[in-house]
């Protein structure tokens, strides 16, 4: 019993020997600029509604570029909170066309990304739009 107990408080020793600073820990580069606004959605506008009905629909989706962004993510999603979403598409340029199989509402939002900033951006304002029932 006494060894296990001088066995765990070397444990604990060696444990506490082994931590940081907490007070030390840096998340991000300090040399490097926090990242600009998030992009600016331009199309599709908010509310738009598609007067296509053959399915799949590709839908052409555009924003303003964001100065000295290597890459933009892009998600589409019908669940307005975005939850449970993956990282979304990769995209490298300021627009982007996915094919979409099936009606209903969807909601898309973009970020952007640099090596040369500590993060992304911030996530665009989400941008609603429809794709009509071919059925109605």
């Amino acid at each position: 019993m006494c060894q296990l107990t001088r066995l765990s408080a070397l444990v604990l020793f060696l444990s506490l020997l082994s931590c940081r600073d907490p007070n030390s820990y840096q998340p991000f580069d300090p040399t490097k600029p926090d990242p600009p606004a998030p992009p600016v959605l331009t199309y599709p506008t908010d509310g738009w509604l598609s007067d296509d009905f053959a399915y799949p629909q590709d839908v052409s989706f555009a924003w303003q570029s964001v100065p000295g962004a290597q890459f933009y993510e892009m998600q589409v999603q019908s669940d307005s909170l975005f939850t449970g979403s993956s990282p979304g598409w990769r995209v490298y340029e300021s627009s982007a066309v996915y094919s979409l199989h099936t009606f209903g509402v969807y909601y898309w939002r973009v970020r952007a990304a640099s090596r040369n900033w500590n993060n992304y951006t911030d996530w665009s304002h989400p941008f609603r739009f429809t794709l009509p029932n071919p059925g109605k």
